[in-house]
C-alpha cells in the first residue's frame, strides 16, 4: 500500500496574509471603512433633486389646516390630499382579480343587458316587452312533461346548473339573432326542446324561425311543449298549422338542368316518389301543448293544425277559449221586419247561462274526428265548455247553418257518443280543473247543500284548500266558494253523463283528473 501524503499550506498563508493586509499608503486594514459605512455615508449626500422632495413635503406639512366645523362657516378651501407615489398602484377594494378591463367594454354596458326580464321584464323593444308582459304564462315551470309523468304535484322546483344555464338563454334570447340560429344544431335535441319550455314561462315571444331552429336535426320529434307560446307574437296557429303541414317537391321533372355533372341523375321512380320537404319534420308528433294562448286564439286554425297530426296521443288545451267560429259576432244579431232578432253567430253571450253548447259540441267532435288517437287530454281551465263534451245534443241541419256550411256535420247521433265512446274510445285521462281554488273558509258554508258523496269528497281532500288571507274578506271568499262550487259541479255532473256513455258502449275506463282530486269514471 503506498503511503498518504498530506499538503500544507502555512509557509504561504503568512505570506499572503500580510501582503492583503499591508497598503500602500501604509495604513492598516482596521482603519478602512466597511461596506456598510460607504452606503450609510453616500445616503448622507444630498443632492438637488433630494432637496426639492424635502421641501415639497415640508410645505405640505406646513400648510394650516381648519377643523371640518369651522372650514364651512370660514370658506377655506379643503387640504389638498398627497399626491401618490409615481409607480405605485392603488388598490380596489372587492376588485376582480387581474388586469384591468379596456375602456371598450366600459362603454356598452347599458345596451347588452338582458332582453327580457323575469316573467315579463322591460326588454330592448318597447312593443314586444308590453305584449310579452301581458302574455299568459304557465303558472308552474315544465307544467306539461310534469303532468304526463304525473309528477305535477310534487313541490321540488328545478335547481341545478342546467336549470340556470337554461333560465339565463330564455331571460336573453332578445340577443340571440338569426345568423346564430344554425349554432343550435350542435346542442342536443333534448336540451332544445326543454329550452322551449323555459321559454314559454320565462322568455319572449318566438316566431317560426327560432321554432324551426330550436327543432331542426335528423333525431325523430315526439315531445313539443309550446305552452305559452303558441298563439302569442309571430307564432300564430295559423302559421303553426302551416308549418306542421307535410307537403311534397313536385317541382323536379326528367327535363329539368342538372347543375352539376356528379349530380345524381332524375329516375322515373323519383319523380313518382317525390321525397318530402323539410315541413315534414313535425310528422312524428305524439306529444304536443298549445295551452295558455291569447283569448283570439282561432278555433278554425286550431281544427286545421289537427289535420296535419293525426297521430297525436297527448294533447294539452288548457285554458282555450269556448270553441266558436265567430267570436266576434258573440254580441251581434240580425234584425229583420218580418222576422224576429236571429243571432249572428253559433254561440251568443249568455250561451253558458243557458248551458248551450251546440256550436262548442260540433267543433269538438271535428277535433276529435281528426285526432283518433287521443289518450290523453289536459283541458285545465275549461270550465266553461267542457260540458259540451258530454251534451246528448243532437247536431242538425240547423245548426250546421248557423256555424258553417259543411255538410260533414249533419249526422243523427248526439255529439257526446261521437265524441267519447267512437272517436276517443282509447281515452284514459282527461284533466279538466278549473285551474283555481277556494279557501275552506269560503266553502264552510256553501258546502251543506251538495249531495253527500261530494261532502266526504271535500272532506278527504280539505288539505289540499288554501287557507283565506284576510279574516275580514268573508264575504269575497264565500262568493268565490259558490262560484267554485257552482262550477265543480257542473262538471261532475258531465264527467258522470261520460261515465255513463262510455260504461254502456264498453270503452276504456277513464280516470277524471278535477285538480284537487282524481275520481275513475
Amino acid at each position: 500500500m503506498p503511503k498518504k501524503r498530506t499538503h500544507t499550506f502555512k509557509h504561504l498563508q503568512s505570506s499572503n496574509s500580510s501582503a492583503s493586509a499591508t497598503r500602500k499608503d501604509g495604513t492598516g486594514s482596521n482603519d478602512s471603512p466597511t461596506v456598510n459605512e460607504r452606503l450609510t455615508a453616500l445616503r448622507l449626500v444630498e443632492t438637488p433633486e433630494g432637496l426639492q422632495k424635502k421641501r415639497d413635503l415640508a410645505a405640505s406639512v406646513n400648510q394650516p389646516s381648519v377643523p371640518p366645523e369651522l372650514r364651512g362657516i370660514l370658506g377655506a378651501p379643503e387640504s389638498a390630499p398627497p399626491k401618490p407615489k409615481l409607480g405605485v398602484r392603488l388598490r380596489e377594494m372587492r376588485r376582480t382579480p387581474g388586469p384591468a378591463p379596456p375602456k371598450s367594454w366600459l362603454g356598452y354596458g347599458t345596451q347588452w343587458h338582458s332582453g327580457s326580464g323575469v316573467r315579463g321584464g322591460k326588454g330592448r323593444k318597447g312593443v314586444a316587452s308590453a305584449s310579452d308582459a301581458q302574455r299568459t304564462r304557465p303558472k308552474k315551470l315544465l307544467r306539461f312533461s310534469l303532468l304526463v309523468d304525473g309528477t305535477f304535484d310534487v313541490a321540488a322546483e328545478p335547481s341545478g346548473l342546467l336549470h340556470m344555464a337554461l333560465k339565463r338563454l330564455a331571460e336573453q334570447w332578445d340577443l340571440f339573432d338569426e345568423e346564430d340560429f344554425p349554432s343550435l344544431v350542435d346542442v342536443p335535441l333534448r336540451l332544445r326542446l326543454r329550452l322551449l319550455s323555459y321559454l314559454g314561462y320565462y322568455g319572449p315571444s318566438i316566431d317560426t324561425t327560432a321554432l324551426q331552429a330550436l327543432t331542426q336535426g335528423d333525431e325523430p320529434l315526439t315531445h313539443l311543449d309550446l305552452s305559452g307560446l303558441a298563439g302569442h307574437g309571430a307564432l300564430t296557429v295559423k302559421k303553426l298549422a302551416r308549418l306542421f303541414e307535410v307537403t311534397t317537391d313536385t317541382t323536379q321533372t326528367a327535363d329539368s338542368i342538372v347543375e352539376s355533372w356528379d349530380a345524381e341523375e332524375v329516375t322515373l321512380e323519383s319523380v313518382l316518389n317525390p321525397s318530402p320537404t323539410m315541413t315534414a319534420r313535425f310528422h312524428t308528433l305524439t306529444h304536443l301543448s298549445l295551452s295558455h294562448p291569447p283569448p283570439t286564439a282561432s278555433w278554425r286554425d286550431l281544427l286545421a293544425l289537427s289535420k296535419h297530426v293525426p297521430q297525436l296521443t297527448n294533447l294539452s288545451l288548457a285554458y282555450w277559449s269556448r270553441p266558436t267560429l265567430t267570436p266576434n259576432l258573440a254580441m251581434a244579431t240580425v234584425s229583420s221586419r218580418h222576422s224576429p232578432d236571429v243571432r249572428a253567430g253559433g254561440t251568443h253571450y249568455y250561451s253558458s247561462l243557458d248551458d248551450d253548447y251546440i256550436e262548442a259540441a260540433a267543433l269538438l267532435r271535428q277535433l276529435s274526428s281528426n285526432l283518433l288517437c287521443i289518450q290523453w287530454l289536459d283541458l285545465e281551465g275549461c270550465a266553461d265548455w267542457f260540458p259540451a263534451l258530454s251534451t246528448l245534443a243532437v247536431v242538425s241541419a240547423s245548426d250546421v247553418a248557423r256555424t258553417t256550411s259543411d255538410e260533414s256535420w249533419i249526422e243523427t247521433t248526439h255529439s257526446a257518443v261521437a265524441i267519447m265512446a267512437q272517436n276517443w274510445k282509447n281515452l284514459s285521462y282527461i284533466r279538466c280543473a278549473q285551474g283555481w281554488l277556494p279557501s275552506l273558509k269560503g266553502l264552510y258554508n256553501v258546502d251543506r247543500s251538495l249531495a253527500p258523496d261530494f261532502k266526504h269528497l271535500l272532506v278527504r281532500h280539505a288539505d289540499q284548500f288554501p287557507e283565506a288571507l284576510v279574516a275580514d274578506e268573508y264575504e269575497i271568499e264565500g262568493r268565490k266558494g259558490r262560484i267554485w262550487l257552482d262550477s265543480e259541479q257542473k262538471l261532475i255532473a258531465a264527467g258522470r253523463r261520460i261515465y255513463t256513455i262510455r260504461r254502456d258502449r264498453s270503452c276504456k275506463p277513464l280516470t277524471i283528473d278535477f285538480g284537487w282530486c282524481r275520481r275513475p269514471a
